[in-house]
């Protein structure tokens, strides 16, 4: 690997860059190490110097700063200030080491870069910067390179800077960027004659006509460098729940480069002797290795909360589905769109979600209020008024393509607390309809394979000898055909009685410590509805909306038709359940006592204790078990994961936090 971190011009040392890229930020401090410039310049218009610095000076808390365009005041142009962009750590390192910044670029009117894509630029720390760039510039001249320099021999900068004045003239991107990069170069030309090395951090795309300008600098005599002042220029405080908005790498990762440089700043750099030194540890951040932390500690906290544990196995199959899907879009590393798709289809949408939280994790949020906060989304801004702000980005967005975040988004907390606050008010715990019925519907499904399976185990095999009862056994007829030759037919015996009772046993949570402490019981609110008593995890522990809480269901049981149940956990009935050992036997021993029909439905990792066979004989009632395991988790995942709703008013507003 090429490990040089620049591309030299006789005395001015380039960083061609795309901007808001991390393997970018670590070349302008590998270069800086290198060559100890005399100046620093920036792809920045200087009329806004002052106000990115101030920005940077709040750093690690995140700004927008937004001007007014010179040539147009009525329009506005946003430049953010992202901590893992090239340009701003150039800065940043130029004011510690008391280096001279120079904001060299050109404000042009309603500019609007093109979305170009282009590769992954973590592949600069397998191949190095120099061949990058040779693989991207051929991109650039098959491309670009020809029309613009048809343009560029014979562009006027003030003829073009009058056509600006007018409104009614539209010029394109190119005509723009050749504008920007005659004023750079122009500005370039004076560095150089006072300066011996210059770094210079540039956008990817203009380097080249930059360097042509500077071969040919008699193209550059018509330039004013004299500009007017912005009309308008504000900084704005963006929350760090709008990180992912502002910032084109992760934030999580950003979050990490971040504190990566507080270590190496604190305990490595003054001790650092070369150059080569310093380049190997920056080469230890890594970003796949903090990818893999995002989908490590999601799963961690998706254990936590949900008690499911993703074994490694599906650990595995997420990850090299996680890489399918970046090189399927021609890309080393995935992005936020690539992980959530992968953890849906892996895992489920919790898991996506906790995915999305931990990716998006940015913990720097400025309290202060010095400065209007502005709230962003996908497409634009909100300030503090409400009023919607279209962002046209000063710099290019050379990334990924821009997708849609596939997870229906709940509504933010109001203010932090609101969620708990609205909890703690109390009412009448209920329940919500849209998943009751699904949990009926699957007691009911429950019902059904368990009277088909007892049908089948009642079906006698019989040699046909006047009446074919219930059809022909096909594979016993087959099956003897070519020694008895006889016939043999299914003669399936009638069960007398229904079930209306189901136990469903997830854990019988034996042990000093009890994991489901909540128990209840809960009366159907209308007849389509069945009685149930369950015990689950503590609501409130997990909030998902005001009011709102899920929880996980240890065991349940459900009697259809209802007939208003007896509150089968409370103390005052202990004196019928004193032959249980735990909450399970007590919902199974319920289901003994309140079951009206012949059968009741048993379903847990074990069978129930031979005491409760004969429990059940004596009330003339037969107990049907099934293993949990031949049902799959993902079919009875509602029913596992209840919400519970702190009074019935919440339930006008569920729907906009509970997605089933």
């Amino acid at each position: 690997m090429d490990k040089i971190p620049y591309i030299r011009y006789e005395n001015i040392y380039v960083i061609p860059t795309f901007h808001c890229r991390i393997e970018f930020a670590k070349l302008v401090k590998k270069a800086f190490f290198k060559i100890y410039p005399d100046v620093i310049a920036v792809e920045l218009p200087n009329t806004i110097k002052e106000h990115v610095i101030e920005g940077i000076d709040r750093l690690p808390y995140l700004s927008l700063i937004g001007y007014a365009d010179m040539l147009d005041p009525k329009k506005m142009i946003f430049v953010p200030i992202d901590p893992g962009d090239s340009i701003i750590e150039a800065i940043q390192i130029g004011k510690k080491y008391n280096i001279p910044l120079e904001f060299i670029d050109f404000s042009v009117k309603n500019y609007q870069p093109e979305d170009i894509k282009l590769p992954d630029d973590y592949s600069i720390s397998k191949i190095g910067l120099n061949s990058f760039y040779h693989n991207i510039s051929k991109y650039f001249n098959d491309n670009k390179s020809k029309e613009k320099k048809d343009l560029r021999d014979n562009f006027d900068f003030n003829e073009y800077i009058e056509k600006q004045k007018n409104s009614e003239i539209k010029l394109s991107n190119l005509e723009k960027d050749i504008m920007r990069e005659m004023y750079m170069a122009s500005r370039l030309m004076r560095i150089k004659q006072v300066y011996k090395r210059i770094l210079i951090v540039i956008g990817m795309a203009h380097w080249e006509n930059i360097k042509y300008y500077l071969q040919n600098p008699e193209k550059l005599k018509s330039i004013n460098i004299n500009l007017l002042p912005q009309e308008y220029i504000k900084i704005y405080n963006i929350r760090s729940r709008d990180a992912r908005f502002l910032m084109r790498e992760l934030p999580y990762i950003t979050f990490k480069w971040i504190k990566f440089k507080e270590k190496i700043s604190k305990e490595i750099l003054d001790t650092i002797e070369t150059p080569e030194e310093l380049e190997r540890i920056l080469n230890t951040f890594d970003k796949s290795r903090h990818i893999s932390e995002i989908l490590i500690q999601a799963r961690n906290e998706y254990e936590r909360e949900y008690r499911e544990i993703i074994n490694f196995h599906r650990l595995k199959i997420l990850f090299q589905y996680t890489r399918n899907l970046s090189i399927a879009e021609k890309n080393l590393l995935p992005n936020l769109f690539d992980l959530i798709i992968a953890s849906k289809n892996i895992i489920d949408d919790d898991y996506a979600w906790k995915v999305m939280e931990k990716a998006s994790y940015y913990p720097f949020n400025d309290k202060k209020r010095d400065y209007e906060t502005l709230k962003l989304s996908d497409k634009g801004a909100y300030d503090s008024n409400g009023r919607f702000i279209k962002l046209r980005r000063h710099h290019p967005y050379y990334s990924k393509e821009n997708k849609s975040n596939p997870l229906k988004t709940r509504p933010e907390e109001k203010y932090h607390g609101e969620w708990r606050d609205k909890w703690n008010e109390g009412g009448l715990t209920c329940s919500y309809p849209p998943e009751d019925l699904i949990q009926e519907d699957y007691f009911a499904y429950l019902r059904s394979r368990a009277i088909k399976n007892l049908k089948k185990k009642r079906i006698k095999i019989e040699e046909f000898q006047s009446n074919i009862k219930d059809g022909i056994a096909i594979k016993e007829t087959v099956r003897n055909w070519g020694i008895k030759k006889k016939i043999y037919i299914k003669n399936e015996q009638k069960i007398q009685g229904r079930i209306d009772t189901i136990v469903i046993i997830f854990n019988e949570d034996i042990g000093d410590q009890e994991q489901y402490t909540y128990k209840l019981t809960w009366w159907a609110e209308n007849d389509m509805e069945s009685d149930m008593a369950f015990y689950a995890t503590n609501p409130g522990e997990y909030l998902i909306g005001p009011g709102i809480s899920h929880v996980e269901i240890g065991g349940v049981l459900s009697v259809f038709p209802p007939f208003r149940l007896d509150p089968i956990f409370e103390s005052y009935m202990d004196y019928k359940y004193k032959d249980t050992t735990n909450k399970a036997e007590r919902l199974l021993k319920g289901a003994i006592m309140y079951s009206r029909q012949k059968y009741l439905l048993y379903i847990a990792k074990n069978p129930p204790r031979k005491y409760f066979y004969s429990l059940a004989g004596i009330k003339h009632r037969v107990i049907i078990y099934i293993p949990l395991d031949h049902f799959s988790k993902e079919s009875y995942r509602t029913l596992r994961r209840m919400h519970i709703l702190s009074k019935k008013s919440t339930r006008k507003i569920a729907y906009n936090y509970i997605f089933l």
